[in-house]
């Protein structure tokens, strides 16, 4: 069962990424929780002002148990407004100038405040977004290949875009709305108090009915809410296999079938987001009604209390800075519960955000401690078997062979016979379940990886390239090589020409995956950016699948000198290619069935050379 996060557990999980901005926080507190609290200060001038709008309703002399706010106007507010004087102006206008111009002086101070506050606010929030943003990307590049086999692209780009940015709400809400709202709410009620203390309590007996709404059907949001979520993360998925196998789309004319299938995804996504936002919007129904309807009644029942049985209102200007403070009062409280609404409708993008981030890549790809420099003997298989996660069938059983040193050792068999797996085991994408590999007799699993794969060259079958220049493509596992080095890797993979017909050389931009190349041409890159690593091991897929028969045979001649000395596993379906390896190992399902050259292989007669008279002829059969 998908793990929840609670709103507490929310802001647990955020807290690292605050506590690296202290300062910004502090700063963020103090200007929030001023400019919360001084913008209703204002509010204290009210009672004189409405006061002189009707002198009769006045309290002349309040009583030792009036309000604070009477008492505060009789006692220190009116004495002091009464030094002014005239300023040349009719009686009595001078105190209304004077407030007016206070209050206008306190209001452009707070909104200073307010405007530090809220850029303070944004851009931490933006900071701790973008390092949350970071630590995912940088976790899921160290997640092994285990977990990224078994993961869909799509999803994962879902997490580390719409759901972190949906997180970014979360922490905005909880920086402004939850930091400031309850000081805004306090200030009201404060002033509120100060004006009609009986009508104030009166008033916060209802309070719990706006906020108990959303505490009932925020766990209900938040399920509904990581629901659909999935649920898009499905569609990115769905969008980016379109895209990426466009051609093929195209080639079949199944355009109108693959828009159908992402409409049934995004229907889908409408369905689980039908069901989070009906929760939601009945939260928030129900606070709007109490807001509403509800203050409406506890309101008439003050006055109803007023009139019939006891005093709750003091004079118009108490009774009309009430109203406006609680007004406010009521206004925060709905911003403050719509805020909660909105971070459980988010909360389920940060569950699948600390989903992936508590996964723990695999213990036993962990790096070990025995530095290596070179390969100085061998690589020794002894009695490696590995099952591929939730797989069936055993991927390699019982393999045992030696490569040494400079030897060229071919991997040949059917699809599915385990050599690519074989491939992934030398570089250490995974480790085996059974047996072990050495290297110059010491485990793998010992030997820093990063040292262990800086001895490694890949070129892949399908090649990859980054959209980036071919300078970049090239230089990816060197980034500090001469354009000299890099000219002459070229040159080796026969790329020589090719460069001397582009008017910006190595500065020419590939495009998205080699878009701009064409196949040959972008398996060729692969092969310069191997020949220019120079490493000790190279790990060739079937590298000369991609080229024509001229291009293929001017490269098998720069991989057979870049092979030289070195220790090169190489997979082909193509026997020619690999007649003259040192050792051919040939896999069936997983296992080990021939070792040997090629003409020991053709002469015993068995699986190898029945794969060789497939390609070459039965004439071919004897070396």
């Amino acid at each position: 069962m998908a793990r929840t996060t609670s709103l507490l557990g929310a802001y647990r999980r955020l807290w690292p990424y605050l506590r690296r901005y202290r300062a910004q926080a502090v700063g963020i507190v103090v200007f929030g929780a001023f400019a919360a609290v001084g913008s209703k200060a204002t509010m204290v001038f009210f009672k004189p002002l409405v006061d002189r709008l009707f002198p009769e309703e006045a309290v002349e002399v309040p009583t030792a148990g009036a309000p604070m706010l009477d008492r505060w106007s009789h006692d220190s507010l009116e004495p002091f407004l009464a030094t002014l004087g005239n300023w040349g102006m009719a009686p009595g206008v001078s105190p209304v100038v004077f407030m007016v111009l206070v209050m206008m002086g306190m209001a452009a101070v707070f909104a200073v405040a307010q405007y530090l506050f809220i850029r303070l606010s944004r851009m931490l929030g933006a900071h701790m977004i973008t390092d949350l943003r970071q630590d995912l990307a940088e976790h899921l590049v160290a997640m092994g290949m285990g977990f990224h086999s078994d993961r869909r692209l799509g999803d994962l780009l879902s997490r580390l875009t719409i759901d972190v940015t949906t997180s970014l709400r979360v922490m905005t809400l909880m920086v402004e709305e939850l930091l400031q709202a309850p000081f805004s709410i306090l200030a009201s009620l404060a002033v509120a108090y100060a004006a009609e203390p009986t009508a104030t309590i009166g008033m916060l007996l209802f309070l719990p009915a706006l906020i108990i709404p959303v505490t009932a059907l925020g766990p209900k949001v938040r399920r509904r809410s990581r629901e659909s979520q999935e649920s898009l993360g499905d569609t990115t998925q769905s969008l980016l296999q379109i895209l990426s196998g466009i051609r093929v789309v195209k080639a079949f004319r199944m355009e109108a079938r693959e828009a159908q299938e992402f409409r049934r995804g995004n229907d889908e996504f409408v369905f689980r987001t039908r069901r989070m936002v009906r929760a939601q919007a009945a939260s928030l129904a129900v606070t709007s009604f109490f807001a509403s309807g509800g203050v409406g009644l506890v309101l008439a029942l003050l006055v109803l209390v007023h009139m019939l049985l006891t005093p709750v209102f003091t004079g118009v200007g108490s009774m009309m800075t009430f109203f406006v403070a609680i007004g406010t009062l009521f206004a925060y409280t709905k911003r403050l519960t719509r805020a909660f609404s909105a971070i459980y409708t988010s909360l389920g993008s940060i569950d699948r955000v600390f989903e992936v981030l508590d996964m723990q890549p695999d213990a036993a790809l962990e790096s070990g401690t025995r530095p290596i420099a070179k390969l100085e003997d061998a690589v020794h298989f002894e009695g490696v078997g590995f099952r591929y996660s939730g797989a069936e069938e055993q991927a390699l059983t019982d393999v045992s062979f030696v490569a040494h040193r400079g030897e060229r050792v071919a991997l040949v068999g059917l699809s599915g016979a385990g050599k690519s797996t074989l491939l992934d085991l030398v570089a250490r994408f995974y480790d085996p379940e059974e047996g072990r590999i050495l290297v110059d007799g010491v485990d793998l699993r010992e030997l820093k990886r990063e040292d262990w794969l800086d001895r490694l060259a890949l070129v892949q079958q399908q090649p990859f390239l980054f959209q980036a220049s071919l300078r970049e493509n090239i230089s990816y596992g060197r980034p500090g090589a001469s354009d000299e080095e890099i000219l002459a890797a070229c040159e080796a993979a026969q790329l020589g020409d090719f460069l001397q017909h582009l008017p910006e050389g190595l500065e020419t931009q590939v495009g998205d995956s080699g878009a701009r190349l064409s196949g040959g041409q972008a398996q060729r890159v692969t092969i310069a950016r191997a020949i220019l690593k120079d490493a000790d091991i190279l790990l060739l897929d079937e590298a000369t699948s991609a080229l024509d028969s001229d291009s293929e045979r001017k490269v098998q001649e720069a991989l057979d000198n870049l092979m030289e000395g070195r220790t090169t596993f190489v997979i082909a379906h193509r026997l020619s290619t690999v007649r003259s390896a040192d050792r051919i190992l040939v896999l069936d399902g997983g296992r080990l069935v021939e070792s040997g050259s090629h003409d020991e292989l053709v002469s015993a007669g068995g699986a190898y050379a029945r794969l060789w008279e497939l390609q070459a002829g039965p004439t071919s059969t004897t070396a």
